[in-house]
């Protein structure tokens, strides 16, 4: 099991601190006090934009300094993991400084260390918030919608969080515990509040949950909000040998005796997380129906002999469980917990699988909010939170010395495991592009025997690429077969899923072929290989040259990588089988050389035009490449403009001054020239930007795509490809389709053309009122019929076929907004004749799919079935969360017709 479910737990911030102990059973005087903001000096060690990205700026004399010697490498440790686990984020060592950008992160609240040479942790001295548990941590908040409840509620909404002191006759010592209470507390009001006993988990003290986990701001919104009674909440000290006796004979009666709260078991609540979750079971079993609400939060290893279960039931109004997703150490101790309390009969409510958190304070966070809405109160519903699973079964994982791996479940959860050939190895990390905007982080493993085992996940679908870190080293994963010829460290897996479909291999039968062509560079003065690329059905006879499109690699690469990296073969052909790429030739040259120009010109072009059935002319030929090859590429361009019409700059950019473009050139012999590049975290966003610049001062024609979410690595390269190659060869643009409020205007059909045109309804489709179905709000509808007329010969339509995909956009109101996953439909035909098929159902991400994020077939004709009007139409549904903020949300469905093989 990795250190992602056993290792640190994670923590978060103190925005307000009490003030000194007073002596005896006491609360201290004058209430909170106000922590300073983190340091915003100009030697600040992080900084962090409106836009989420962390910047680290980390002095390394400081740092050596600190731990006393030399260092060769530096880590950023934090919630910044997939399930907001534990991760390192490994900083980049230049000169005198550490340096490293992280984000976008997702609003919330973010614990993190500095640790040096995996052993050595600092604490940043620019960041003033603390963690009396964890003494190395710092934290921050990244504001944003998600993260409300955990944001400082406004002035004058604020309870007081202050210490009492108690002596402990179990610890036999003087003790100390935090006190929320609300902001209109009133010690003299002749009814005693409400009282939740809240506790900590294991290796944590009683200010955790308000340096950490930010109980202070989520129990101020949630009454400012209304949502919870007036109650007083007492945090205490639960490290000791027996926490029922501790609890019983000196937190509750210092606690009663310090604040105006209720000793009645009716209005008592108890819960905690972790240890303090078994703690909160332990007495529940050994003094039931003295806490009327009990709550467990990511903990399930109960004594379940000998329940009680008829006191149990006749004293609890409420025993509510939670864990986390199969990252929580507690997850099969609460499924099996769940067994033993049904087969003894005991009443119990269980959130649900929290899909997004593992063991740490994301998840107790929300844990939190959910329970004290349902103290001393009624109604709240008693199921699975919005989007939260049932647990239907254990997680397992492949046993101990199972190869090769990782081994990746249906839900996304990926394990690794090494050979024995790190037994001796003191700290093992694997390091893939799953962080923030696929950016590289590192998880831990756990020592297993003579091996190195652990759980990340659940990933999105996607390709991955990772390596291993053993004592600061790069090291292969030998148990994983895949290879990267220029990154001999690196192995690859990838994560199935609908999202994936484009980087996944295509069926062996409709895939094109990869094979090699040598050559004779006249520049590198050797003989060189490229890889090349031909659509299925190549015909080398046939009376047109194909299109050619020479695609390159990036500095530090070779010719193999767009193959073994860039899963470019399944791009071409997925793309090939959804009839979105026009047939051509890909060419990917070895670009490792001083003149690249000559060496595509001279060699590589000549070379496939005499190897390959593919074109010379300028307007059948297009150059893309990333970063390094995306210069050379905006090289060529400078220098032999007119040779490819068409252009595409991935990661890279101009870098001249303007002065050697011959823009009239350039414009009159480019049908497209469009770049792409990663956010902030692609180095080269900065160049980009200057090349924008100084095209639009010169009047150079171009596209740019926009910053996509990624870094300078191969999410951001594949996307590009994915995008660039559809729009080559062709002028056709998405004239057969439109985007409106669920509905489409499209061109009068035309003879001898494929056409779709969507049933007139007078503006946007609404959908009907909103039925409650527990955990979720449904409404239904119905999409415009959609007519597709095909009166295409036979010489025009060859033996082509058609389809028509759908997808919808988020649908916003003012301030909020509804993913596109939570809209599903049922296709249906209206009208068809032989050969007509509807799309599948997509249920939406509440019933287990994928909603129509992504395109969804609405109907399709096959070659023989396409002559003549198909008319289709879908059943609609929305379904969303109960909690969604009320308004009219309008969003849009595009639907796209395009011929199929």
């Amino acid at each position: 099991m990795s250190a992602v479910q056993q290792g640190r737990p994670p923590g978060r911030s103190l925005r307000r601190r009490a003030t000194a102990m007073a002596a005896g059973v006491a609360l201290s005087a004058g209430g909170a006090v106000a922590l300073a903001s983190p340091a915003q000096a100009d030697d600040a060690w992080l900084t962090v934009d409106d836009d989420g990205f962390a910047t680290f700026t980390i002095p390394v004399d400081e740092i050596e300094d600190a731990v006393g010697h030399d260092v060769g490498q530096i880590v950023a440790e934090g919630n910044f993991g997939p399930s907001a686990n534990w991760a390192e984020f490994g900083l980049t060592l230049r000169g005198d400084t550490a340096t490293g950008v992280l984000g976008p992160l997702e609003p919330g609240h973010y614990y993190y260390q500095v640790t040096a040479d995996d052993h050595y942790p600092v604490k940043d001295p620019t960041n003033p918030t603390t963690v009396a548990s964890e003494p190395e941590w710092s934290t921050f908040m990244v504001d944003g919608e998600g993260a409300e409840e955990l944001m400082d509620a406004p002035d004058g909404a604020r309870g007081e969080v202050e210490e009492l002191t108690y002596e402990s006759s179990v610890a036999q010592e003087e003790r100390a515990a935090l006190a929320w209470t609300p902001p209109d507390y009133d010690a003299d009001r002749d009814q005693p509040y409400p009282v939740l006993y809240l506790q900590h988990g294991g290796g944590q003290s009683y200010r955790d949950w308000v340096e950490v986990g930010r109980a202070a701001q989520i129990f101020d919104n949630l009454y400012a909000e209304g949502k919870i009674q007036p109650m007083v909440v007492v945090m205490g000290n639960g490290n000791v040998s027996d926490f029922g006796d501790e609890l019983f004979r000196n937190i509750v009666p210092a606690s009663e005796q310090a604040l105006n709260i209720s000793d009645e078991p009716s209005e008592r609540a108890l819960a905690g997380l972790s240890m303090g979750g078994g703690h909160t079971f332990e007495v529940l079993v050994s003094d039931p129906g003295e806490f009327s609400h009990l709550g467990t939060f990511g903990a399930g290893r109960f004594d379940l002999d000998d329940l009680p279960v008829e006191q149990i039931n006749s004293g609890t109004d409420l025993l509510r469980l939670y864990v986390g997703n199969p990252t929580d150490i507690a997850y099969n101790d609460v499924y099996h917990a769940m067994d033993a309390l049904d087969e003894a009969g005991v009443e119990y409510q269980f959130d649900g699988a929290n899909p997004d958190a593992g063991h740490n304070w994301d998840a107790w966070q929300e844990n939190l909010s959910d329970f004290a809405q349902r103290l001393f109160q009624d109604g709240r519903f008693p199921g699975l939170s919005p989007g939260h699973e049932t647990i239907d079964a254990p997680f397992e994982t492949p046993e101990s010395g199972t190869t090769p791996t990782p081994w990746v479940s249906d839900d996304g959860y990926v394990t690794f495991e090494t050979s024995t050939e790190f037994a001796d190895a003191e700290h093992v990390t694997v390091w893939a592009n799953w962080g923030a905007s696929h950016l590289w982080t590192r998880v831990e493993l756990s020592k297993a025997g003579d091996r190195w085992r652990g759980t990340v996940g659940p990933l999105e679908p996607g390709a991955y690429h990772y390596r291993l870190i053993v004592d600061m080293e790069a090291k292969k994963d030998t148990g994983n077969p895949t290879s990267v010829t220029s990154e001999p460290t690196w192995s690859q897996f990838l994560v199935p899923g609908e999202s994936a479909r484009l980087v996944t291999p295509a069926p062996e039968e409709e895939r094109g072929e990869v094979q090699e062509m040598t050559y004779d560079s006249s520049v590198a003065d050797e003989e060189r290989t490229a890889l090349v690329w031909t659509p299925p059905g190549y015909d080398p006879e046939r009376s047109e040259p194909y299109p050619v499109f020479y695609l390159q690699h990036g500095g530090g690469q070779t010719y193999t990588d767009w193959v073994e990296m860039g899963r470019a073969p399944a791009i071409l052909d997925n793309h090939m089988r959804d009839g979105n790429l026009e047939e051509m030739v890909v060419v990917m040259g070895n670009g490792n050389v001083g003149d690249f120009t000559s060496e595509l010109m001279d060699n590589i072009a000549p070379a496939a035009e005499s190897q390959f059935h593919v074109s010379d002319d300028p307007e059948q030929r297009a150059l893309a490449g990333l970063s390094m090859g995306g210069g050379h590429t905006m090289g060529v361009l400078t220098d032999r403009p007119g040779e490819f019409a068409y252009i595409g700059t991935f990661s890279a950019a101009y870098f001249g001054d303007g002065s050697d473009l011959d823009v009239e050139s350039i414009n009159d012999g480019t049908t497209l020239l469009r770049m792409y590049n990663g956010n902030i975290t692609d180095f080269t966003y900065g160049s980009v930007v200057n090349a924008i610049d100084i095209f639009d001062r010169l009047g150079v024609e171009y596209e740019f795509d926009g910053w996509f979410e990624g870094p300078h690595g191969w999410d951001t390269w594949q996307y590009a490809l994915a995008d660039f190659a559809p729009r080559l060869f062709t002028e056709a643009t998405a004239d057969d389709g439109d985007s409106v409020e669920i509905e489409a205007t499209v061109p009068e059909v035309a003879d001898g053309y494929l056409s779709l045109t969507v049933a007139e309804h007078g503006g946007a489709v609404a959908l009907d009122e909103a039925s409650n179905a527990g955990d979720r709000l449904e409404m239904l509808g119905a999409l415009p019929e959609v007519t597709v007329t095909d009166s295409r010969n036979d010489q025009q339509a060859g033996t082509s076929g058609w389809a028509v995909s759908g997808q919808s956009s988020a649908l916003s109101t003012v301030g909020s907004s509804i993913e596109a996953g939570h809209l599903g439909w049922v296709p249906s035909l209206v009208d068809a004749g032989e050969g007509v098929e509807a799309g599948e159902p997509v249920s939406t991400l509440m019933s287990g799919g994928t909603g129509l994020a992504a395109p969804q077939r609405l109907v399709e004709a096959a070659g023989e079935g396409r002559f003549g009007s198909t008319t289709a139409t879908a059943e609609l549904e929305l379904e969303v969360p109960v909690d969604t903020s009320a308004g009219t949300y309008t969003g849009e469905i595009t639907v796209s017709l395009f011929p199929v093989d």
